[in-house]
């Protein structure tokens, strides 16, 4: 694929994927409440799923450390969305964010510093509205990449502590040797929805 850290090869590898299947999942989940809103697309990359979000009537502020994803994202967009896209050139460390109803992180969590995690969660937990979900992935401490310092792993119970007084609706364990950016790596993943419950 491409060296790890290397972004503007990982974008050029992504092409023109598809929307992850759990973002899928969560945005049914708000179609069956009737409900569209704020999504805050954290880690978006050159915009396969900020783009799904914006044609099913979201607003979406997008989020990528990389001045080039955001300008790949700008130009995949449906100039009739335009207007409901905040595009944001920003690491996810010193991002701030808005009420949300839905926050999607896609692989992006485990690359924040483990140092800057903590806060980093507090802000994403505390911005989301009620009956307001966050969806995404957090690498779980089995995965090869674990040694790496300026990483951040969690073993599975520590991940779901980070869900405490949410919902979980969706928390699956992944675990499998499949192609990394370069190599042939083992995959840790947690992959998760969960709902900040109605009440304020």
């Amino acid at each position: 694929m491409t060296a790890r850290g290397d972004w503007i090869g990982y974008c050029d590898a992504q092409g023109e994927r598809q929307p992850r299947d759990l973002l899928l999942q969560a945005i049914t989940s708000f179609e069956r409440e009737g409900r569209t809103g704020t999504a805050v697309d954290l880690g978006c990359g050159t915009g396969a799923d900020t783009a799904e979000l914006l044609a099913r009537r979201w607003d979406v502020v997008a989020v990528d450390g990389q001045e080039e994803a955001i300008r790949r994202l700008r130009k995949k967009v449906d100039p009739n969305a335009v207007s409901r896209l905040r595009a944001v050139v920003s690491k996810m460390e010193d991002a701030t964010f808005a009420p949300a109803d839905f926050v999607f992180a896609s692989y992006s969590l485990p690359f924040c510093r483990p140092d800057a995690f903590p806060s980093l969660w507090e802000r994403l937990r505390s911005c989301l509205r009620p009956g307001g979900r966050f969806a995404g992935e957090l690498f779980g401490d089995r995965d090869s990449w674990a040694s790496d310092r300026e990483m951040t792993f969690h073993d599975a119970a520590a991940a779901r502590v980070l869900f405490d007084g949410l919902d979980i609706e969706v928390f699956e364990e992944e675990e499998e040797d499949a192609e990394g950016w370069d190599e042939l790596k083992h995959w840790h993943v947690f992959h998760v929805i969960a709902r900040r419950s109605d009440e304020r």
